[in-house]
């Protein structure tokens, strides 16, 4: 009798045994390093007072709202993709004293600088598609070794006016500003880009 409650205490406890093994594999670790996922993207944020004039409420942009620029906005918004777009902000200053003027400024964010530096060289090569038949003004400097557009008004239609466009990148951000309307003087220009420059 004595043997087989001796048999029957070994099989249990060898059961016992067994299922703490088993739990004991299946248990997840409690400490260690954990996954961590990528911070979000942080976007350079345009102050209301970045530039002279009256300002509208930033807006966020994504790959989309930037491609409406391009004739061909599939393919800028693939290139967009391939460069590594994170996202961007643009705000706008207008003014109707001196002359009606509107600057539309905007911040770009890219994973790396030659991302940016992709975008940078399309726009340069598609000005003509943001702001009309345009050239580089070469009496005009950008910050950090950028560039400046101008598009000059066709004598011919009264309603159209001098616009800007520049554009200059600083490690993986690549900021824009356009300036149009009658009040757009290029002895303007210099200082509204120094301002921004600045200010972002």
């Amino acid at each position: 009798m004595r043997g087989r409650i001796a048999e029957v205490g070994i099989v249990a406890t060898l059961l016992v045994a067994a299922l703490l093994g088993s739990a004991c594999a299946t248990a997840q670790p409690t400490s260690g390093p954990r996954p961590t996922t990528a911070p979000p993207p942080v976007l350079v944020p345009i102050p209301a007072t970045a530039l002279p004039g009256h300002p509208a409420d930033p807006i966020d942009l994504d790959a989309g709202s930037v491609a409406v620029d391009a004739v061909d906005v599939a393919g800028l918004e693939a290139l967009l993709d391939e460069a590594g777009f994170v996202g961007g902000t643009q705000r706008q200053f207008s003014r109707v004293r001196g002359g009606r003027r509107r600057i539309l400024a905007r911040v770009l964010s890219f994973e790396t600088r030659e991302g940016a530096a992709a975008y940078v060289a399309w726009l340069r090569d598609h000005a003509d598609e943001v702001i009309g038949d345009a050239a580089p003004n070469t009496g005009l400097d950008a910050p950090r070794g950028g560039i400046v557009f101008v598009h000059q008004p066709n004598p011919c239609c009264h309603n159209e006016t001098r616009y800007f466009l520049a554009m200059w990148r600083e490690g993986p951000t690549v900021v824009t500003i356009e300036i149009a309307g009658e009040g757009a003087r290029g002895s303007d220009v210099p200082e509204l880009l120094s301002q921004l420059d600045s200010a972002v």
